[in-house]
């Protein structure tokens, strides 16, 4: 830098050679060794939801490129457009006519924005002891700012798959797809990515932890971007092989990606049943459903293993087996067999199946306390029975896995060394974690009922690892996601509720945007973002609530119940079937913006409840104000509302009935009456003051974000 320095001081201006100085001393302080690139490229969003008015900056629908313009006037339906301000992408023409019709309205990165969380669609399945789990329609730089009002400073885990940057157009910046001939396309990733994870770091908590996937082509640019924005934090980098088979190019053949775990405070990695390396599988118990699962079992398929088993309803013990059915019509199949209820194969359609063994060989199994009822199943009027493969068997002989006594249901008691829980290395190599295997697009398809409507989707089990890795012994984490695709983060922390009995809350960020063939094709016809045959066709509509409803619901759209079921998973000892679903909640939401010019007092408290029903933790069934009253109090949430500040003496009286209130919003545009309320109330309940204009409670996209 001295030669800099001498440069510097030759030239003549003092106010310029002050000031080019102080820019040198900034860049000696701040990046002595790590990572530089273009921070200041400019980065817009498309708001088809706004009206184009006089003033706005605007774009060409039908233009890929992010070329500006400011609206000077609008006449009959047609506006006039003239160059846009210094620092944008300037427009090549000005001064020229375009129908309205034809142009959206652009937001810079800094331009305030109001936001509006519109509810879209809701699963309830879970009950009220259960969180709700939200999905956001949303671009992430905004809906990351809308959580901050919530969530500062209370996620447990963020868990993120950024594009990859590959140069092969999976993504966009400022409307156009960024690829290999781009000269800025790592600034451009890395601006993007720098703005989103200073956000990212205000919502962690003090020992939260941060982990991004990526590929080689970005993966030792983020590894210096995060040093610099967690300078303190614990930094590592695990190797995950998610394709045993390879991916051929010009170099060697690729197997792996990488996930960066950034640990905050005192947060060590949490022990789990599986080094993810070198400890042997056949270790791990695993309890596997009887009943054989797959479209093709029938009991045509195997005659002699649909049999009945007699059950104990008082013990709920097994005491013998019967003949298999061979009659023509199932309805009159038996029902009882020496006065015991009997559980047959019975699949979701309601015909017979199979059973994975022989009637012999499961009696010989239930002897040894292998095999066992684990659970009845009204829905199909029979039992769940649960048995102990040949491996586990051998592991169990082999001595590394130890029967230790007998259950209420004569089921053996096992212990296994590997219950002696490891840190996991920093090589994985796992069949559950390959990315087109059961827990990667096989898992989506079943689900979706398609083929190829995501590409290279996440092994839900390689996401399961990594959040317990982080967070396994927090059973009531919060665990956000603002990359989110098609939804295996919140599919992830579902499947470790099931396992555990946790009631972790997921909040998943995606947008909804198309392919670039599909966008042309849409385009082709006339349909652009904002328009309807436009945004079914994008991710979060089509894969990634239609994904995450499937796996609550266990069916998909059609009605049609998935086939197969969750397994290879270390610490969840019972299989399940994908068509049994979850037992979860969850809401989905679309991240709307308002026009300030048109938000009305009136509308005003419609448009706010959504995100006054976030801010107190998304706990409770989300509802809806009805009429107009001098409070709101949920029946079923933790949250209250004063509308009238006039009414406060009675809406504290009706606090008073609530003990589960821990939320008080105040309307009020007095700071004194507000603290004077506030101070009435007491340390009981998290008061916070809204503005009786919605304009000024929740404003985002401002300076002070960016600079957060």
């Amino acid at each position: 830098m001295a030669k800099i320095e001498d440069l510097i001081a030759q030239i003549p201006d003092q106010r310029l050679k002050k000031a080019i100085g102080a820019e040198v001393r900034e860049l000696k302080k701040n990046k002595k060794f790590g990572l530089v690139f273009e921070e200041h490229i400019p980065e817009t969003v498309r708001l088809p939801k706004l009206p184009v008015k006089a003033g706005e900056l605007v774009a060409k629908k039908r233009e890929s490129r992010n070329e500006l313009w400011r609206v000077k006037a609008i006449r009959k339906g047609i506006a006039t457009l003239e160059k846009a301000v210094e620092g944008y992408p300037l427009a090549s023409e000005t001064g020229f006519e375009v129908p309205v019709a034809e142009l959206v309205v652009v937001r810079s990165f800094g331009d305030p924005i109001y936001p509006a969380l519109v509810p879209v669609d809701r699963v309830a399945r879970g009950g009220p002891d259960k969180p709700w789990h939200m999905v956001i329609n949303a671009d992430n730089f905004h809906a990351l700012q809308l959580f901050l009002y919530g969530y500062e400073g209370k996620v447990d885990v963020i868990y993120i798959d950024p594009p990859y940057n590959t140069g092969a157009r999976d993504w966009k910046y400022n409307n156009d797809y960024v690829d290999k001939t781009d000269s800025f396309r790592h600034s451009k990733w890395l601006s993007m990515m720098k703005k989103r994870l200073l956000l990212a770091k205000r919502l962690l908590k003090t020992d939260g932890v941060l982990i991004v996937t990526i590929d080689e082509n970005e993966v030792h640019h983020l590894t210096v971007l995060l040093e610099s924005i967690f300078p303190d934090a614990r930094l590592q980098m695990v190797t995950i092989c998610v394709n045993p088979s390879g991916v051929s190019g010009k170099g060697l053949s690729r197997v792996e990606e990488y996930a960066l775990f950034c640990s905050l405070g005192e947060r060590l990695p949490v022990k789990t049943p599986d080094d993810m390396l070198t400890t042997n599988s056949e270790g791990l118990i695993r309890w596997e459903s009887l009943m054989r699962g797959g479209n093709a079992w029938y009991r045509a398929e195997r005659p002699n293993l649909c049999y009945p088993i007699a059950v104990d309803p008082k013990t709920n013990r097994i005491i013998s087996v019967g003949e298999p059915f061979t009659g023509a019509n199932e309805s009159k199949r038996p029902h009882t067999l020496k006065g015991y209820p009997l559980a047959w194969p019975v699949r979701l359609d309601g015909k017979l199946g199979i059973w994975r063994v022989e009637a012999a060989k499961l009696m010989a199994l239930v002897g040894s306390g292998f095999a066992y009822v684990s659970s009845r199943n009204d829905e199909r009027d029979t039992w769940t029975i649960r048995y102990l493969m040949s491996g586990t068997i051998r592991a169990i002989n082999a001595g590394t896995i130890r029967a230790t006594g007998r259950g209420e249901r004569g089921e053996a008691i096992l212990e296994s060394e590997l219950v002696r829980r490891t840190i996991a290395k920093t090589v994985w190599y796992r069949g559950r974690h390959t990315a087109g295997g059961a827990g990667g697009t096989y898992l989506l398809q079943q689900l979706l009922g398609e083929r190829n409507l995501f590409s290279f989707p996440k092994s839900v089990y390689a996401v399961v690892d990594c959040l317990s890795v982080a967070a396994g012994d927090k059973k009531d984490a919060i665990v956000c996601d603002f990359f989110s695709g098609s939804g295996t983060t919140a599919h992830a922390a579902m499947l470790m509720n099931l396992a555990d009995g946790g009631t972790r809350q997921s909040i998943s960020v995606t947008n909804n945007e198309v392919s670039e063939a599909v966008a042309r094709d849409l385009e082709s016809r006339g349909f652009f973002p904002g328009n309807a045959e436009y945004e079914c066709a994008g991710v979060a509509e089509r894969v990634t609530w239609p994904r995450i409803k499937a796996a609550i619901t266990g069916q998909r759209s059609t009605g049609v119940r998935p086939d197969g079921a969750y397994s290879e998973w270390p610490g969840f000892s019972e299989e399940r079937q994908i068509a049994d679903g979850l037992n979860e909640n969850i809401e989905y939401f679309r991240l709307d913006f308002l026009d300030p010019d048109e938000v009305a007092r009136g509308d005003a408290f419609k448009a706010i409840m959504p995100i006054l029903w976030m801010v107190a933790g998304c706990r409770g069934e989300r509802e809806d104000s009805k009429g107009s009253t001098p409070w709101f109090i949920p029946k079923h949430s933790p949250f209250a509302v004063l509308i009238q500040e006039k009414q406060f003496r009675a809406f504290r009286q009706k606090l008073a009935d609530r003990k589960d209130i821990d939320w008080v919003f105040l309307i009020t545009d007095s700071e004194e009456n507000f603290g004077q309320m506030r101070r009435t109330l007491g340390r009981k309940y998290e008061c916070v003051q809204l503005y009786k204009s919605y304009l000024e409670n929740f404003r985002i996209n401002t300076q002070d974000a960016l600079n957060g």
